[in-house]
């Protein structure tokens, strides 16, 4: 893809609105990925971890986990639409990684909320789309899970997530601390499958 590629050009805040509005409206799957945040997390685990996904499994995935159900959209120029915003942002993330992954930064650092809680959900939407990513690849993650080194890396993604017992043990400024260091992280990691 030439750096003019239309498939190349980030998302604005308006097509993310779009795109979320689509996310959580009635034509998408009960189970569909439901946050720009959560969207993000996961296009994000795809990009950095072990293995290439091909856009006609990840995108699927998106929209349900287990059964394969599908969206309903309005007309084929919907479908064309929010299929380009997939593309488009999944390809931002790729680009970063691939040009400056130092600067990298999820979605959550990018957006302004507008209280404390609102961001703390955002942040837990995305450690879960960044757990849901690693599922779609779930055997080739084996080894840096059950290497006690590398799965240190993404303990803290599966604390924000809420998906160990650890979170409730966590004061405020911990889970804070753990918030900043989520891209540190997230680069240690693709620096890991990058190197390997």
């Amino acid at each position: 893809m030439s750096p003019s590629d239309p498939l190349l050009k980030p998302l604005s805040s308006e097509e993310f609105d779009k795109l979320e509005s689509f996310l959580v409206s009635d034509s998408t799957p009960e189970d569909c990925l439901f946050s720009i945040e959560m969207l993000d997390g996961y296009m994000t685990a795809l990009i950095v971890g072990p293995e290439v996904i091909e856009h006609d499994r990840w995108i699927p995935f998106i929209w349900d986990q287990e059964n394969d159900n599908e969206p309903v959209f309005a007309s084929v120029a919907e479908e064309s639409e929010i299929r380009e915003f997939l593309l488009r942002h999944m390809n931002t993330i790729a680009l970063q990684f691939q040009t400056d992954p130092e600067e990298f930064f999820p979605l959550f650092e990018q957006f302004v909320y507008a209280d404390e809680e609102e961001k703390d959900v955002a942040v837990e939407n995305w450690a879960l789309g960044f757990t849901m990513g690693m599922e779609l690849a779930h055997a080739s993650w084996q080894p840096f899970l059950e290497d006690e080194e590398t799965a240190q890396l993404v303990l803290p993604i599966f604390i924000l997530a809420k998906i160990t017992d650890d979170f409730d043990d966590l004061t405020e400024e911990d889970l804070y601390n753990l918030t900043l260091l989520m891209p540190e992280f997230v680069i240690k990691i693709y620096d890991y499958w990058n190197e390997a």
